[in-house]
């Protein structure tokens, strides 16, 4: 959790930045500043506390604006095959954000009728490719980005776990806007931010004006779900919200209490940090596994560290293992000068016993060198023109390694198909440096499908390695 001394979180909030830590259960602001002034060229280092500077980042939270959803269709679940897909329709349908192939991730669908169904989600606003740039030259950039939709999501999950086979909403009222958060089996569909004109100082017209905007949202949530919202809950510190709003809207709405142990949300940390501010440590933790996205580099060098620390270990209890042998194998021939020629056996099971490990970090080195699947199918997929499905694909790397390749090109005729295909081998070979170059003759066309104005042209081909 973000209890550990040297942890603490960043958030966006209007037009400024906070520096956030936790003194057990109670949230603090350590360092306060304006969005526009960090972002400057001559803002440095030591413009920010000492306090700030000597931990570690662990989340950014951002509006929730920043980041965009879209929902892509492939039968494939692989990682090795879903993470080059997504990082090429984002690029091609985002080509102003060049970098938008670093900051996104995915989740599957859990409606059993849409095994293919991927959500992506990204970062879309200049301002956060910014942001993390800055944050990454002055040595504290975040470990995940997320928003407060997300965080609300999981939290709603754990106090109503009835909620991920329904549709619900989530109506957050502070003193100078309200949050509405959408949701529909367990997947967050939008949000939208209401702010309270300083004129508006009747309540009952501030009431009209919310009522309004949330009956609009309703609406938008039951024309893109075709469902209708099942629960309506609210947070506020007015007690009398829900009541005056369910009377309002004619719905029946539940008042949210999301005190932890006696522990309410601080109203001036709220007011200030605006939806994230009635966040404890517990709810932006990664054990409640959120959704959030990581810089690419950083989420790669995550996955290794598991493997990194085993390996340490086994190395580790590999050295006090061999270093035991060896010191009671000299003591056993000191006690007893009689087993010299045990000890010279001894020492001849020693060299059996390291070339052993030569022999078999030679075939580990051996294995190194064999072509990486996951950069393999990677590099396949984005060769790839657009008209070009996969339907099979299958790896060796035995001693010969190979790649066997069955896909469908979808052409309006013969030209487009042979335009589509020379495309893709000029791709395969400036990707694969293979002799002798794949070329047309090595292509083996199946049976050809027509369609209604297209014609499916599948096709076969292995590809040395």
């Amino acid at each position: 959790m973000l209890k550990t001394k040297n942890s603490g979180i960043t958030v966006v909030h209007g037009d400024t930045l906070f520096f956030v830590s936790y003194a057990g259960e109670a949230m603090q602001v350590d360092h306060a500043v304006s969005l526009n002034l960090f972002l400057e060229d001559d803002y440095a280092a030591s413009s920010i506390p000492a306090v700030v500077r000597g931990r570690k980042n662990r989340l950014l939270v951002v509006p929730d604006y920043w980041i965009g959803q879209t929902n892509l269709t492939l039968q494939s679940q692989k990682r090795s095959i879903v993470v080059p897909f997504v990082e090429r329709k984002l690029a091609s349908e985002h080509p102003e954000l060049p970098d938008i192939g670093l900051f996104f991730d995915y989740a599957f669908s859990k409606e059993p009728s849409e095994p293919g169904n991927i959500s992506a989600f990204f970062l879309q606003d200049p301002l956060s490719f910014k942001l993390y740039q800055k944050l990454t030259t002055l040595d504290i950039a975040p470990m995940d980005i997320t928003i407060p939709a997300y965080v609300w999501g999981k939290k709603l999950e754990k106090l109503h776990p009835e909620l991920v086979d329904s549709g619900s909403g989530l109506i957050q009222k502070l003193s100078s806007a309200c949050h509405l958060y959408f949701y529909h089996k367990g997947r967050f569909l939008f949000s939208r931010s209401i702010q309270f004109s300083d004129s508006a100082g009747e309540d009952t017209e501030t009431l009209d004006a919310l009522t309004y905007e949330i009956n609009q949202s309703f609406y938008l949530f039951s024309q893109k779900e075709k469902a209708d919202l099942e629960h309506i809950f609210i947070h506020s510190s007015r007690k009398e919200d829900a009541a005056d709003l369910a009377e309002s809207l004619g719905r029946k709405i539940h008042s949210l209490d999301i005190d932890d142990g006696g522990n309410a949300p601080n109203q001036e940390m709220t007011e200030m940090l605006g939806p994230c501010g009635v966040f404890t440590p517990k709810d932006l933790s990664p054990v409640r596994k959120y959704m959030a996205v990581a810089q690419k580099d950083h989420a790669r060098a995550r996955e290794w560290r598991p493997v990194q620390i085993s390996g340490a270990i086994i190395g580790i209890l590999l050295f006090l293992v061999l270093g035991g042998e060896h010191f009671f194998l000299l003591k056993w021939a000191k006690q007893d000068p009689g087993i010299e020629n045990a000890g010279i056996m001894a020492g001849q099971s020693s060299r059996e016993t390291i070339q052993q490990y030569n022999e078999a970090l030679d075939l580990i080195l051996q294995e190194t060198r064999r072509p990486s699947s996951w950069k393999t199918m990677k590099d396949v997929v984005s060769c790839l023109p657009e008209n070009v499905r996969v339907q099979e694909m299958e790896l060796l790397v035995a001693e010969n390694p190979n790649l066997s390749l069955t896909c469908v090109v979808r052409a309006e005729d013969m030209a487009k198909f042979r335009s589509s295909l020379s495309m893709l081998l000029e791709n395969l070979g400036n990707t694969f440096t293979t002799s002798p170059r794949l070329g047309k003759r090595d292509i083996e066309l199946g049976e050809i499908l027509p369609g209604q104005g297209y014609t499916d042209y599948p096709i076969q081909f292995e590809l040395r390695l």
